[in-house]
């Protein structure tokens, strides 16, 4: 779980106020998110905002087009949570070193802890992900980055490795945490680096197959931590930090077997996606590319924090829980690929 910045509340509650217009009384930490910091704003007759911060650098300009695109989809019928703009209508602020985005807060609860996904709340996640992708035409002005293929993140997961196959002594010698990463990661670094030449070839195939790609909105990272079901059962969308006009595939690979979306429930969620889209000609392979790179870009994230001792962003002990899941998930991407491949024979 995120750690609280070190910043003054009252401080931050005196800016809505006076930036916003926001009768603020109360702020209320979130712990989630990897790259930002989450407030909810409660004012004095109850009503709320959701107030995000973000680092400046390259993740405020991220900040600045992500809230661009959420009022360009909710004006496209989208439902995503409304960006609030300040006394000069801007929708990105400053606060001590912080970009500041605020949000409409959205009545209801995430669906990070939902397992058995009832066919109903499966469908309207389908349709939802349609909606986005159908959205296309309106949004694709505002701005959001364009898939690249690129994977920057491979060099220092593999400067990771290196180190640990030298088995060159931790800076931190007195550090339980960097050993106990260690102790992890030894016996795996082979596997790892055969998930990483894996993932290379699968995007190469991915730049150069001979079935172009329909180009989409998409936001990438549709999982139950950033889908929000509303009092009256509707479902919104958050989180559009790494929204990109990509392939399908990089929106749909979450449900052609991910931890958290069944893989054997992939035919029945295009069954529910298509009518609102048209039917779309998805590839195995580039649903493989997006497969290896969310474990792989998401363990090169965690194995980094571990490196640096970076604690500002979640305790030490569930950093090396998630690198676990991440090691352990590697060997199952093939077989999740095979079967998607099925599916899209059928």
């Amino acid at each position: 779980m995120r750690t609280e910045p070190d910043l003054d509340k009252g401080r931050l509650i005196d800016h809505l106020r006076e930036r916003y217009r926001l009768p603020v009384e109360r702020l209320d930490f979130v712990p989630f998110g990897l790259d930002s910091w989450s407030y909810v704003a409660t004012d004095d007759h109850g009503g709320r905002a959701f107030v995000k911060l973000t680092g400046q650098g390259p993740s405020a300009r991220a900040a600045a087009s992500e809230t661009s695109l959420l009022a360009g989809l909710a004006a496209a019928g989208v439902p995503v949570p409304r960006p609030i703009p300040d006394r000069d209508g801007g929708l990105v602020g400053a606060f001590e070193g912080y970009e500041v985005q605020v949000l409409e807060y959205l009545e209801g609860g995430n669906l990070e802890d939902e397992t058995a996904w009832p066919d109903d709340l499966y469908g309207k996640v389908a349709e939802l992900v349609a909606a986005v992708h159908a959205s296309t035409p309106r949004v694709r002005s505002l701005g959001p980055r364009t898939e690249d293929y690129e994977l920057p993140f491979l060099p220092g997961l593999a400067a990771a490795l290196a180190a640990i196959e030298a088995r060159v002594r931790p800076p931190r010698l007195d550090d339980p945490s960097l050993t106990a990463f260690r102790e992890l990661m030894l016996p795996r670094t082979g596997e790892i680096r055969a998930a990483i030449d894996r993932l290379e070839r699968l995007r190469d195939r991915a730049r150069s197959g001979s079935r172009p790609a329909d180009m989409v909105l998409c936001h990438t990272d549709i999982w139950g931590s950033n889908l929000i079901l509303d009092e009256s059962a509707s479902l919104h969308l958050l989180d559009w930090n790494g929204a990109r006009i990509a392939p399908p595939e990089a929106d749909l690979f979450m449900f052609a077997g991910t931890s958290f979306f069944p893989p054997g429930r992939f035919g029945s969620f295009l069954r529910r996606y298509e009518p609102a889209v048209g039917r779309v000609d998805l590839d195995a392979d580039r649903l493989g590319f997006y497969l290896y790179r969310r474990d792989l870009e998401d363990l090169a994230l965690f194995v980094d924090d571990i490196v640096a001792a970076r604690t500002d962003l979640m305790a030490p002990s569930a950093t090396l829980a998630i690198i676990a899941d991440l090691v352990q998930e590697l060997p199952l991407l093939d077989d999740r690929i095979e079967r998607a491949r099925a599916v899209l024979r059928a």
